[in-house]
């Protein structure tokens, strides 16, 4: 009886933490920036390091720049910025629209 019990929690437990990981999962590809279909705007490439400065990872480092690289769909020009966490190590790519840059 007392197997069963602690299987049972054992079970709720992972159960929630994987529906904590991916409810997190979620809002990080929901906010600006998170893939090429959510690009942040800009206008000025200065306004890209704008928009990145003291962002932080979820552990509580500091995202440092790691890497840039541009790519254009159709008509549309991107910057693909890599970010690195300085803590954890943690990486994730912030897509920026930088299409009114060249018009």
């Amino acid at each position: 009886m007392i197997g069963l019990v602690l299987g049972l929690a054992v079970l709720v437990a992972v159960v929630s933490v994987g529906i904590r990981r991916w409810q997190r999962r979620r809002t990080e590809q929901r906010r600006p920036g998170a893939t090429i279909h959510r690009p942040v705007a800009v206008s000025r490439f200065d306004e890209i390091d704008a928009a990145l400065c003291g962002r932080s990872c979820r552990c509580g480092g500091l995202l440092v720049v790691n890497g840039e690289t541009s790519r254009a769909v159709g008509e549309r020009r991107f910057r693909i910025v890599r970010l690195v966490c300085n803590q954890c190590e943690r990486d994730e790519l912030t897509y920026f629209d930088v299409t009114a840059v060249f018009h």
